[in-house]
Protein backbone atom coordinates (compact mmCIF):
# COMPACT_ATOMS: atom_id res chain seq x y z
CA UNK A 1 0.00 0.00 0.00
CA UNK A 2 1.66 3.34 -1.10
CA UNK A 3 0.82 5.93 1.17
CA UNK A 4 0.51 9.47 1.04
CA UNK A 5 3.41 11.67 1.43
CA UNK A 6 1.89 14.00 4.06
CA UNK A 7 5.43 14.89 5.80
CA UNK A 8 6.91 16.24 2.73
CA UNK A 9 3.25 18.46 1.56
CA UNK A 10 3.50 19.99 5.31
CA UNK A 11 7.49 20.93 5.02
CA UNK A 12 6.54 22.58 1.47
CA UNK A 13 3.25 24.42 2.49
CA UNK A 14 5.56 25.31 5.72
CA UNK A 15 8.48 26.83 3.11
CA UNK A 16 5.80 28.60 1.49
CA UNK A 17 3.84 30.08 3.87
CA UNK A 18 7.28 31.73 5.32
CA UNK A 19 8.17 32.90 2.35
CA UNK A 20 4.85 34.35 1.25
CA UNK A 21 5.04 35.97 4.77
CA UNK A 22 8.65 37.62 4.63
CA UNK A 23 7.62 39.23 1.17
CA UNK A 24 4.57 40.89 2.49
CA UNK A 25 5.96 42.28 5.46
CA UNK A 26 9.46 43.84 3.07
CA UNK A 27 6.21 44.69 0.77
CA UNK A 28 4.18 46.14 3.96
CA UNK A 29 7.30 48.20 5.61
CA UNK A 30 9.39 48.91 2.43
CA UNK A 31 8.83 52.60 2.25
CA UNK A 32 9.50 54.50 -1.37
CA UNK A 33 12.06 56.74 0.52
CA UNK A 34 13.61 54.01 1.51
CA UNK A 35 13.93 52.51 -2.25
CA UNK A 36 15.06 55.77 -3.19
CA UNK A 37 17.79 56.60 -0.64
CA UNK A 38 19.11 53.09 -1.35
CA UNK A 39 20.04 52.94 -4.75
CA UNK A 40 20.82 56.95 -4.54
CA UNK A 41 23.70 55.28 -2.06
CA UNK A 42 24.51 52.94 -4.84
CA UNK A 43 24.37 55.77 -7.54
CA UNK A 44 27.24 58.05 -5.32
CA UNK A 45 29.20 54.83 -4.35
CA UNK A 46 29.60 54.00 -8.15
CA UNK A 47 30.36 57.35 -9.20
CA UNK A 48 33.03 58.09 -6.24
CA UNK A 49 34.65 54.42 -7.17
CA UNK A 50 34.82 56.14 -10.50
CA UNK A 51 36.75 59.10 -9.36
CA UNK A 52 33.61 61.42 -9.70
CA UNK A 53 31.75 63.81 -6.87
CA UNK A 54 27.85 64.20 -7.65
CA UNK A 55 25.30 65.46 -5.09
CA UNK A 56 22.60 63.60 -3.79
CA UNK A 57 20.24 66.32 -5.43
CA UNK A 58 20.84 65.04 -8.63
CA UNK A 59 18.47 61.96 -8.19
CA UNK A 60 15.06 61.54 -8.48
CA UNK A 61 12.28 58.47 -8.82
CA UNK A 62 9.34 58.52 -11.30
CA UNK A 63 6.11 55.77 -10.82
CA UNK A 64 7.24 52.81 -13.12
CA UNK A 65 5.24 52.11 -16.32
CA UNK A 66 6.33 48.19 -17.04
CA UNK A 67 4.65 45.09 -15.21
CA UNK A 68 6.08 44.14 -11.63
CA UNK A 69 8.35 47.98 -11.97
CA UNK A 70 7.47 49.62 -9.11
CA UNK A 71 9.71 52.99 -9.95
CA UNK A 72 12.69 54.43 -11.58
CA UNK A 73 15.25 55.94 -9.90
CA UNK A 74 16.78 59.01 -12.25
CA UNK A 75 20.82 59.77 -11.56
CA UNK A 76 22.62 62.15 -13.71
CA UNK A 77 26.08 62.77 -14.17
CA UNK A 78 28.46 65.82 -15.05
CA UNK A 79 28.67 64.86 -17.97
CA UNK A 80 24.76 64.63 -18.61
CA UNK A 81 24.77 60.86 -18.24
CA UNK A 82 22.03 59.78 -16.32
CA UNK A 83 21.99 56.02 -14.81
CA UNK A 84 18.26 54.59 -14.39
CA UNK A 85 17.09 52.12 -11.84
CA UNK A 86 14.75 50.24 -12.78
CA UNK A 87 13.27 49.13 -9.09
CA UNK A 88 10.86 46.05 -8.17
CA UNK A 89 7.91 45.78 -5.80
CA UNK A 90 10.14 44.56 -3.02
CA UNK A 91 13.26 47.09 -4.00
CA UNK A 92 14.67 44.73 -6.12
CA UNK A 93 17.20 46.09 -8.98
CA UNK A 94 15.33 44.75 -12.00
CA UNK A 95 17.28 43.88 -15.07
CA UNK A 96 20.14 42.98 -12.72
CA UNK A 97 22.23 46.69 -13.24
CA UNK A 98 21.39 49.91 -13.69
CA UNK A 99 20.74 51.28 -17.51
CA UNK A 100 23.00 53.92 -18.86
CA UNK A 101 21.49 56.86 -21.08
CA UNK A 102 24.62 58.97 -22.51
CA UNK A 103 24.10 62.29 -22.88
CA UNK A 104 20.42 62.89 -21.82
CA UNK A 105 19.86 67.14 -21.77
Amino acid sequence: MVRFPWRTVGILVAIAVVVGLRLGYKTATLTETDIIDHYVGAFLDEMLAQGQIVDSGHCHATAGQRVFERMIVLCKTQGDDVYSYSVGYWGQLLHGRPTLIAGVQ
